[in-house]
């Protein structure tokens, strides 16, 4: 009969689980069992509110009736407990609490309490240092014999049901003298506080009169990632380092243009032919060819050539307009790019030409087909131009050489300078170095070393340049003539400013990858920002100049406060905090905002509040002290209070990250646009599954951003893709680090357990290339992002264990669904399109390099091979319970307008597929230890 009770709470086939029950509780009884069956109540339950002891139309009663017997009994939805004592009683309401329990033991982790601020953490109670789907609370309350009150009682009671809410398994009784993990205590004393007395040992003091007030502002305080106050003072204690100038240097030095001039002026004074090389766009190439006319009478003809993709622009500029007939093809004979310690790969001269034949076909009429590419490793030189199979014309540009960052590997961009020819004979070569190169040589070779000597670099310390930066951040300020110009085809342009933003910022990086792992035999991965503020200088003869700021890294000792007391006022309200942050002592008011950043939250708070289904959290703060927001998108939520985890094991919950490379823009409008579709146009998707959204997971990069999109609006701003220390912060997920960007996900995670993990991203819409990395991606980077692949793909995870069967069928089902809703659509085209031309000059000369794994209408990578392994992957890290782990890839490094809308059409449709998905994934669930636990990880069908 006992049991009856919560079977008929809690129907087993509900996906809400709230007790709807008025406990009517009579003022002169104070059975403690309650509190047993108060906690009980709330591990039976998903959500709850305060409202036991309140009749508010609750569809069940309890009743109390003295009698001879202790007994309980239902009358319709009355249950009617008779009771001979208090005593007996409490031990009938201990037994109906216990019955058809086992204290089951877990393979969780059990939760810890070292901070007042635990008993109500940002994922339902405790700390943990692992995310698990399920949790295990064993709680013993021990209450002073004079304080008993049926006042006390009832909030303790609420106490319990809060802590039973978020429990997967519980250990029973609480009211005993048997040791448990954690013990809550409630004396009788003058003050009124909550004291940490030891780890998992917390005590709650007042007096008689006023300890209740107090429980009760314990038992419903919330944390400060769901809005409430407790721990918002540890947030306002968050480092956000204050930065003062470490090294200011200025440079200038003339113009490759002024360079060109004095050379030529010291040649012999002889009749010569001049083929020049330098850094310009076509008129100001056109203009310097007349001056030099004027100025050198002995140079009988001039060729004035780019030294920025020279091979693109003597073809279309010389060679084709020199055929003089209608053509049918042409084939370009490429030098093979490898050397023995250079970084470039076969196909660089051919990556040089990007994207000739599309631009032939715009000016000549000729299929892009129609224009082909080969390779040799036997020809002089680096280009031979043939059409309809006549040789045209042979060419090598002018090249420099240049030493990696890692003191090992060289490259060999095409550079400033001229040769000089009596008729046909060359007589005189002189390399005059392009304006960025001089720059660049003089920022790695002198700028960089000075820096490193003023920094504070501890060998000793491993977490130095990993979970801190070694320095806050590099302005480079760099002004410059040189090309920037759109070619009308795609999204591309030519511009050899951002050639050397790129080369900047990445070089940067893997200078100090390098260093560390000179220093500490690893690689300094969270060096410092990076960033590259580049002008553009039309005069060709104005001097170029930088100035560039090294600022330092306050170095503080990373410590979290650890809040030990909370003091309450006599209205039994939260009044004091006292907090050690080191072996600081440190009291402040309890009721205070929060001070951090909440840059565009507030628009989106506005957007968003109308609709029950959504609720905003606050994740944590970024390392540059701006909250970070995430939304839990499920069937209204109408309680104050409810477990994640729990919605979990009805339901199949699905994260969604977006904007963690704020650079790729599209995934950040797109996600929430799928939100507001999902709420307005398809609530019913969220009785079968929940969703939680993390719409801009790096606010610091997406800062920097906005600052360098104001200038170069289209480039690809690679200076905000990771975070504003230049850390790809995912790699420090799970750590205690400085970067609160890293602990949003891992903090869902331990929420939600959920099962589908998306993470949108985005690759370059255009080409990316750093002459002085080899004229390709970075070596950081094990493989070619330099075209675009595909205007949208997919990439899969799984475990290689025993768990890989089951993600990995996963995987396929869920590509061929994704393969199936781009069918017959645009996105299918351009998929079609950018694969082509990826092959085209990629993959054809580099497989490895340029991969390719095919669908269909979509590419989508499964090979373990291609996909990322670090350890905070989530599924490689949590493979008994998450079955999904997806990455969607969009060309949008950066778009606007048609092309934005396009791809925040893509995101969307991608994500689409996984929901529905996830949808029609029935939940199974397994009898463990007479308990109904969701199976993990789920099979989706």
């Amino acid at each position: 009969m006992n049991s009856i009770i919560f079977s008929s709470l809690f129907q087993k086939n509900e996906t809400k689980k709230k007790p709807s029950l008025f406990i009517d509780l009579p003022k002169d009884l104070v059975p403690l069992g309650l509190i047993d069956f108060c906690l009980r109540l709330g591990f039976e339950s998903n959500e709850t509110d305060f409202d036991l002891f309140q009749p508010a139309n609750q569809s069940y009663t309890m009743k109390f009736l003295q009698y001879t017997r202790t007994f309980i009994s239902q009358d319709d939805s009355t249950f009617i407990i008779y009771y001979e004592s208090e005593s007996a009683l409490s031990t009938l309401l201990s037994a109906i609490a216990s019955e058809g329990m086992v204290d089951t033991k877990t393979d969780s982790p059990l939760t810890y309490y070292e901070n007042l601020s635990h008993l109500w953490s940002a994922y339902g109670t405790g700390e943990k240092d692992e995310a698990h789907p399920q949790q295990h609370i064993s709680v013993k309350m021990d209450i002073q014999e004079d304080l008993k009150t049926n006042a006390l009682l009832k909030e303790v009671c609420y106490l319990a049901l809060r802590l039973g809410l978020y429990a997967t398994s519980i250990s029973l009784p609480a009211i005993t003298t048997e040791e448990r993990h954690v013990t809550i205590s409630f004396k009788n004393e003058n003050e009124s506080y909550m004291k940490l007395t030891a780890k998992n040992a917390i005590q709650i003091s007042g007096t008689k009169d006023i300890l209740p007030a107090v429980v009760h502002s314990i038992a419903t305080a919330k944390h400060v990632s769901e809005g409430g106050l407790l721990g918002v003072w540890e947030f306002n204690e968050k480092q956000v380092n204050e930065a003062a100038i470490l090294l200011e240097e200025q440079w200038s030095d003339k113009s490759e243009a002024s360079y060109m001039i004095k050379a030529l002026e010291e040649e012999i004074d002889k009749a010569f032919e001049a083929e020049i090389y330098m850094t310009a766009n076509k008129k100001n190439r056109d203009q310097f060819k007349l001056d030099l006319y004027e100025k050198f009478s002995n140079l009988t003809t001039i060729k004035v050539r780019s030294a920025f993709k020279t091979g693109l622009y003597w073809i279309l500029e010389e060679v084709l307009p020199s055929v003089g007939r209608r053509f049918q093809k042409v084939k370009i004979v490429c030098k093979d790019g490898v050397s023995v310690d250079g970084l470039e790969q076969h196909n660089r001269w051919i990556m040089e030409l990007y994207p000739v034949d599309e631009m032939i076909e715009m000016q000549y009429g000729i299929p892009k087909e129609h224009v082909q590419f080969e390779l040799s490793s036997a020809q002089q030189h680096v280009y031979r131009v043939f059409v309809d199979d006549q040789l045209i014309a042979e060419l090598n540009p002018l090249i420099s050489e240049v030493d990696y960052v890692d003191g090992q590997k060289k490259a060999y961009p095409t550079t400033a300078g001229y040769r000089l020819f009596n008729k046909t004979e060359q007589v005189q070569e002189n390399i005059i170095f392009s304006d960025r190169e001089r720059f660049y040589k003089y920022y790695v070779k002198e700028l960089l070393p000075r820096m490193v000597k003023k920094l504070k670099i501890d060998t000793n310390n491993i977490n130095q340049g990993q979970l801190f930066p070694l320095f806050d951040r590099i302005e480079i300020d760099f002004t410059s003539s040189g090309i920037e110009e759109e070619i009308g085809v795609q999204q591309e342009a030519n511009s050899s400013f951002e050639a050397l933003y790129e080369d900047l910022y990445f070089n940067t990086l893997d200078y100090f990858h390098e260093l560390g792992r000179q220093l500490v035999n690893q690689p300094y991965k969270a060096p410092g920002g990076v960033i590259p503020y580049i002008h553009i200088e039309q005069d060709l003869y104005k001097p170029i100049k930088s100035d560039i700021k090294v600022y330092q890294w306050n170095d503080k000792p990373m410590t979290e406060p650890v809040t030990k007391r909370i003091l309450f006022n006599q209205e039994g309200q939260f009044e004091t905090v006292e907090m050690s942050i080191g072996n600081e002592l440190k009291v402040t008011e309890a009721r205070t905002f929060l001070k951090h950043n909440m840059k565009n939250l507030v628009s989106l708070v506005e957007r968003f509040k109308q609709y029950s289904e959504v609720k905003l959290n606050y994740g944590d703060i970024s390392y540059k002290g701006t909250v970070i927001p995430f939304f839990e998108v499920t069937e209204p939520i109408t309680s104050e209070y409810y477990s994640g985890l729990k919605k979990s094991d009805e339901k199949h919950t699905i994260v969604f990250e977006a904007g963690h490379h704020p650079n790729e823009v599209s995934s950040t409008p797109a996600i929430l646009e799928l939100m507001e579709d999902i709420v307005c146009h398809y609530p019913e998707i969220l009785k079968k599954i929940n969703i939680i959204i993390i719409p801009l997971s790096n606010p610091d990069g997406y800062e920097i951003m906005e600052s360098l999109t104001k200038e170069h609006p289209k480039w690809k701003h690679h200076a905000a893709r990771f975070n504003a220390v230049g850390l790809e912060f995912a790699h420090v997920k799970f750590k205690k680090s400085v970067f609160g960007e890293a602990n949003v996900l891992p903090l869902i995670l331990k929420k939600w357990a959920p099962d589908v993990i998306i993470d949108d991203h985005g690759i370059p819409a255009r080409e990316w290339v750093q002459p002085f990395a080899g004229y390709a991606c970075p070596p950081i980077f094990p493989v070619s992002y330099t075209i675009p692949s595909a205007k949208i793909y997919g990439i899969g995870r799984y475990a290689n264990n025993e768990t890989k069967e089951v993600q990995a069928r996963n995987l396929e089902l869920v590509a061929e669904r994704v393969n199936k809703i781009f069918e017959g659509s645009t996105f299918a085209q351009e998929n079609a399109y950018w694969r082509n031309r990826y092959y085209k000059y990629g993959t054809k000369w580099d497989p490895e390099k340029y991969p390719i794994e095919e669908m269909g209408n979509i590419n989508f990578y499964r090979s373990m091979e291609v996909t990322p392994a670090y350890s905070s992957v989530s599924i490689l890290r949590y493979p008994q319970w998450v079955a999904l782990d997806i990455i969607s890839e969009v060309a949008d490094e950066i778009v606007y307008d048609e092309e934005l809308i396009s791809c925040v059409k893509a995101h969307k449709l991608f994500n689409q597929a996984i929901i529905e998905a996830t949808l029609s994934t029935p939940v199974d669930k397994n009898n463990q230890s007479g308990r109904y636990i969701k199976k993990r990880p789920i099979e989706i069908r």
